[in-house]
């Protein structure tokens, strides 16, 4: 390969690598998912929360998994198909595009919940071997919830380290990493993840600090929870403690991320329509940056205010739902002034969430949108067509080294932005 095709690949993978999502934003989600589905499911695919935790799956005292009193499986085989027929389709849509979530984890425990007696007791008399129901059963809802990627351990009573590392270690075979999500009790904690690791050292994967009811002491100790080999610790509050605001409740998120013991955070819980998931999740994400844009891929700076004030999400060349705007760190309809730092970049306002309807167009920077002022929920940005940069022949390399952004080598330029030794040019 040559120098300029190394460059533009090498250009290409760092954007990749850059560009990925992190998961640093949670929501616990109760039965409201399901009594209130479809509109909950768009809801949270919208939000711009980057995992859900499903609350809560319990374990029986003969192994049989249920929710609210409902069967999900039993002797294992899924039923819960006959109650909830879309819940199968339901959970596979909150990881479909356009969506913000990227992880689905189911949570077992809870303040005064039994399950991981029966665990222990399952265990101490069955193991956990192939055989035993409560490996078929959570095999079988692996099997019918693909999506389902990680269990989330919410133990608060009948701590017991042996038996819930044989539990963890079981449901790593079966394809589920764990969470651990402690409000008290540390050297419980930090010995289940220690014996869990010492089987299976990729299985404990974040360690989520409660902040809320009995674990409110945590908001200013969660720097003390530390756990061998887990480097993702996120620290959570609930949404309607102490009746703070959004905003105060960012500013705790921020306070934790500028103190650096905090790597991303959560919220309990999603159970009704009376908060705004998605004013909680795209500040999260602008807190802990779900998404980095390097400077020089930034095309446009998203102002929250008018003449370029409040806070600022950076964002590159390309189209941008609701869902992918809150990744990014814009909540919807918080957009009222933009700057242009590309010239060659023209941007598409739309004020549906999905970049169709209604639009206007911006090919320069604006202290403030007009009617646009806070009603923008989806955009596109893209060359200019306007835009044109004549191309100095002495500029090019004697194999006449074009490529477009895909990093392939063209015979000659196309339209639209070219790489030329190196940078880019838009050709009408």
């Amino acid at each position: 390969m040559n120098k300029i095709t190394l460059l533009v690949l090498g250009l290409l993978l760092t954007f990749a690598d850059t560009f990925a999502q992190k998961e640093v934003s949670g929501v616990y989600v109760g039965g409201h998912i399901r009594r209130q589905r479809p509109g909950t499911i768009t809801t949270l695919r919208n939000s711009g929360f980057t995992y859900v935790i499903l609350f809560n799956v319990h374990v029986t005292s003969d192994g049989t998994l249920t929710t609210d009193g409902d069967t999900i499986c039993y002797n294992g085989e899924y039923v819960f198909y006959k109650k909830h027929p879309h819940y199968q389709e339901d959970i596979a849509n909150l990881k479909t595009e356009p969506t913000s979530i990227s992880r689905v984890e189911i949570c077992i425990g809870g303040w005064g919940n039994d399950a991981y007696t029966n665990i222990k007791n399952l265990i101490n008399s069955k193991g956990t071997g192939s055989n035993t129901v409560l490996y078929k059963n959570f095999k079988a809802l692996k099997q019918a919830v693909p999506e389902i990627d990680a269990v989330n351990n919410d133990i608060e009573q009948d701590y017991d380290v042996d038996t819930g590392a044989k539990f963890h270690i079981m449901m790593y075979n079966l394809g589920y990493k764990t969470t651990l999500a402690p409000y008290t009790y540390k050297s419980y904690w930090t010995s289940l993840n220690d014996k869990i690791r010492a089987s299976k050292p990729k299985a404990v994967d974040r360690v989520m600090i409660q902040c809320y009811d009995g674990g409110a002491g945590n908001v200013n100790q969660v720097g003390t929870w530390n756990f061998t080999g887990v480097t993702e610790r996120h620290a959570g509050l609930m949404y309607y403690s102490n009746d703070w605001s959004v905003e105060k409740n960012l500013q705790q998120f921020q306070k934790w991320k500028d103190d650096g013991v905090a790597t991303g955070g959560f919220v309990w819980v999603y159970n009704s329509e009376e908060w705004d998931l998605n004013a909680w999740a795209s500040g999260m994400n602008r807190i802990y940056e779900a998404i980095t844009v390097p400077e020089d891929q930034v095309a446009v700076k998203c102002y929250s205010e008018t003449n370029y004030k409040g806070y600022c999400v950076a964002l590159p060349e390309g189209e941008f739902t609701q869902s992918d705007l809150a990744v990014y760190g814009l909540k919807a309809k918080d957009l009222s002034s933009l700057e242009i730092v590309d010239e060659y970049y023209q941007v598409r306002l739309y004020t549906s969430n999905n970049c169709t309807g209604g639009r206007t167009i911006k090919r320069k920077s604006s202290k403030t949108l007009g009617t646009y002022n806070d009603a923008v929920c989806s955009i596109i940005i893209e060359p200019n067509p306007t835009a044109i940069k004549t191309i100095d022949k002495g500029q090019r390399t004697k194999d006449n080294g074009i490529y477009n952004l895909a990093g392939q080598r063209l015979q000659k330029e196309q339209k639209g932005i070219n790489i030329i030794n190196g940078k880019k040019v838009f050709v009408k």
